[in-house]
């Protein structure tokens, strides 16, 4: 079996750290597939560690470009391929290799906010539907976003399979200090966001209810990864100063450093495919704050506290329980590390393989469908 994995977005966010995981637990498995591994030049160092059985194929065309519509089928053509896995909805349009693909959300179909354009919407909804048709297995991470697929994207229910998103072995054991801006607090107790200031994040929200939490106590700030300037407008109506505290870029080998100093993640998102913040704070023994929306409840469980989304003052409460009632805190500590474990980068691989062999199996109007996993 010769399996093709297109990686170039290896060093972009939450789909860098979903490849990087499958490859970690892939090569760990131990199987007598072969992989074939296309990546950006850049970032052909990446997967210098992998087993004997992986081949890095360097491919000039970046994702989401119109070279990779021609370049990409090209090498998988040359590879001999069996099979090709695309971690993303935006596969290329032709080519006959089989397909596996991974759709992670549906946020630009349900969100057309967020699209650039009209325009812009059409398009990424015609490529996922026909990624979908093409695909032989679908893959996705986490039962909200698989029951999403089914409703708008009408595929059949058979033909996905959810494989949960994982960490990259030892990602939480990294022990670079935290940024200059972070030290400079010292001892002073805070609660954190990471991620994007996108809309649907819900940010806005989450600065009134911690300017609320300020009028009750004080002595605690408010740290969120980003740029202040796209929230600029807000900090001013609610009166907010150096509370909030942005420390630029945080490099990734910070990142733990920046999750175990904290009280609580507090991530109030309206949507998220699977969530990849929760889950790093939670590997770091980190307990989240989250919003009762699409995919959340599902990753924390009872690992921390879920809100009503668009419910200021319930998360103001949340955030006032984690500061003022350490007994709590420490129950959520626990129970935070246990959920991470079960999101592990080997259990992604076996499930992700398993997945491969049933596409491969795949004739028209027949989809096999893998052993149940409990999701407990």
């Amino acid at each position: 079996m010769r399996i093709g994995i297109d990686a170039r977005m290896i060093s972009m966010g939450g789909i860098g750290t979903y490849l990087k995981s499958l490859l970690a637990g892939l090569s760990k498995l131990g199987d007598d597939a072969e992989y074939v591994v296309f990546l950006q030049k850049r970032d052909m160092d990446s997967c210098a560690g992998l087993g004997s059985n992986f081949k890095r194929v360097v491919c000039v065309a970046p994702p989401y470009s119109l070279a990779e519509q021609m370049t990409l089928p090209r090498l998988l053509r040359r590879e001999r391929l069996d099979l090709i896995h695309h971690p993303h909805y935006f596969a290329p349009f032709f080519g006959k290799t089989p397909m596996v693909a991974t759709i992670h959300d549906l946020i630009h179909q349900l969100f057309p906010v967020l699209c650039p354009s009209p325009l812009h919407w059409r398009v990424s909804k015609w490529v996922i539907a026909r990624t979908a048709r093409r695909a032989r297995v679908i893959l996705t991470v986490s039962e909200h976003t698989k029951r999403d697929i089914i409703e708008h994207v009408g595929v059949a229910d058979e033909k996905i399979r959810v494989t949960y998103n994982a960490l990259p072995p030892g990602w939480e054991d990294g022990r670079a200090p935290r940024p200059e801006a972070l030290e400079r607090l010292g001892d002073t107790p805070y609660f954190l966001y990471v991620g994007n200031h996108k809309r649907h994040k819900n940010l806005p929200l989450l600065l009134d209810a911690f300017a609320d939490l300020l009028k009750e106590t004080s002595g605690v700030r408010l740290v969120m990864t980003g740029e202040r300037n796209s929230l600029e407008s807000d900090l001013r109506f609610l009166g907010l100063g150096e509370e909030v505290v942005f420390p630029g870029q945080i490099p990734l080998e910070a990142l733990p450093s920046v999750y175990r100093s904290a009280l609580a993640l507090v991530f109030p998102s309206h949507y998220e495919g699977f969530g990849y913040p929760p889950l790093e704070a939670m590997a770091c023994g980190v307990p989240p704050i989250v919003s009762d929306a699409a995919s959340l409840p599902e990753v924390v469980g009872d690992a921390g506290l879920i809100v009503p989304r668009g419910d200021k003052d319930a998360l103001r409460n949340a955030m006032l329980r984690v500061l003022r009632e350490p007994g709590l805190r420490n129950v959520l500590v626990g129970k935070s590390k246990d959920r991470a474990r079960f999101f592990h980068w080997e259990k992604l691989a076996a499930e992700t393989l398993r997945a491969y062999h049933d596409a491969l199996l795949y004739s028209p109007g027949r989809i096999p469908a893998s052993p149940s996993v409990s999701r407990s």
